[in-house]
């Protein structure tokens, strides 16, 4: 599989459209010009197949979240610092975390049926 770096340039949103993609987005908060959601895996090996699918992404696409993990436990921090302020590119990157948390729980859901 080839991947290639894409490095977007950012747009800061202005308040009026950051509401409405966080109502898009509603495990996710506006704290401190951050968008930020917290989350609790079932195990370790859970947290970090997840946190790599979030490492490589955020890497790919050429944008850096804060992480914070303790066991199953983790808060992710999206802000775009060159901006001072929430971007675009921050909403995309939430609504690929929101994918891929998705995809947890449809696993686990899935799993349950068997």
């Amino acid at each position: 599989m080839y991947n290639k770096i894409v490095k977007q340039v950012p747009v800061l949103l202005p308040p009026k459209i950051l509401l409405q993609e966080l109502r898009k987005l509603p495990n996710w908060h506006l704290l401190d010009n951050e968008l930020v959601r917290d989350y609790r895996f079932k195990d370790f090996e859970e947290t970090w197949g997840v946190l790599n699918k979030v490492a490589m992404r955020s890497h790919l696409w050429g944008h850096h979240p804060t992480i914070t993990t303790t066991y199953n436990k983790v808060q992710f921090r999206l802000t775009t610092h060159d901006l001072s302020g929430v971007s675009d590119a921050d909403v995309m990157l939430a609504s690929r975390i929101e994918k891929y948390l998705k995809q947890i729980v449809t696993k686990k859901h899935n799993e349950g049926k068997e």
